[in-house]
C-alpha cells in the first residue's frame, strides 16, 4: 500500500521466515506497530528476485503489484506468498491494488480474478481513500482450529 520505499524503511526491515524461494522481511513485530510492514522476496534465479511489499493492518494484508506482474516468475511468488500468509498469519484477506489508467489493466483483472481474487467497490471501508486506484481482494477462509499460535 506503501506508495515508495525509502532507503531507511528497508533498513529496519528484519528476516521473519526463509524457506525454500521465499523470504520474508518485516519491521519489528515486537513493536506491536499498525500497520506493519511487510517484504516478501521471491528467488527465481541466483541473480534474480521478485519483490511484493505489503502493509499489514487489522489482519489485512495490502500488496503492491510489482512490474511485471504478469510473468510467470511473478505468479509463482504470488503463490507462494498466498500459501505463507495463509500457513503462518492470521490474515483474513489478501488486497492487491493497481493503477486504473494502466495499460495492462484488463489483463491484471482477468489474472488476477483467475487466481481467486475478487474486485472490491470503490468506497469500501478496508480500503485506503485513493483516486485512480483498483483493488481486488484475496479471501482466506479460516477454520477456527488450525490458526496461527502468533501474528506475524
Amino acid at each position: 500500500m506503501g506508495r515508495s520505499t525509502k532507503q531507511s524503511d528497508q533498513d529496519q526491515l528484519k528476516e521473519l521466515y526463509s524457506e525454500g524461494n521465499l523470504t520474508v522481511l518485516a519491521t519489528d513485530a515486537l513493536l506491536h506497530q499498525d500497520p506493519l510492514q511487510l517484504d516478501f522476496h521471491f528467488r527465481l534465479t541466483p541473480q534474480t528476485s521478485v519483490h511484493w511489499h505489503g502493509l499489514l493492518c487489522d489482519r489485512q494484508l495490502f500488496l503492491d503489484i510489482p512490474y511485471r506482474a504478469l510473468d510467470q516468475g511473478n505468479q509463482k511468488s504470488l503463490t507462494a506468498t498466498l500459501e505463507y500468509v495463509e500457513e503462518k498469519t492470521n490474515v483474513d484477506s489478501v488486497f492487491v491494488n493497481f493503477q486504473n489508467d494502466r495499460n495492462d489493466r484488463g489483463a491484471l483483472l482477468r489474472a488476477f480474478s483467475y487466481m481467486g481474487f475478487e474486485l472490491v467497490r470503490p468506497g469500501h471501508p478496508a480500503l485506503p481513500p485513493w483516486d485512480n486506484t483498483i483493488f481486488m481482494v484475496y479471501p482466506l477462509e479460516r477454520d477456527l482450529g488450525h490458526l496461527p499460535s502468533k501474528p506475524p
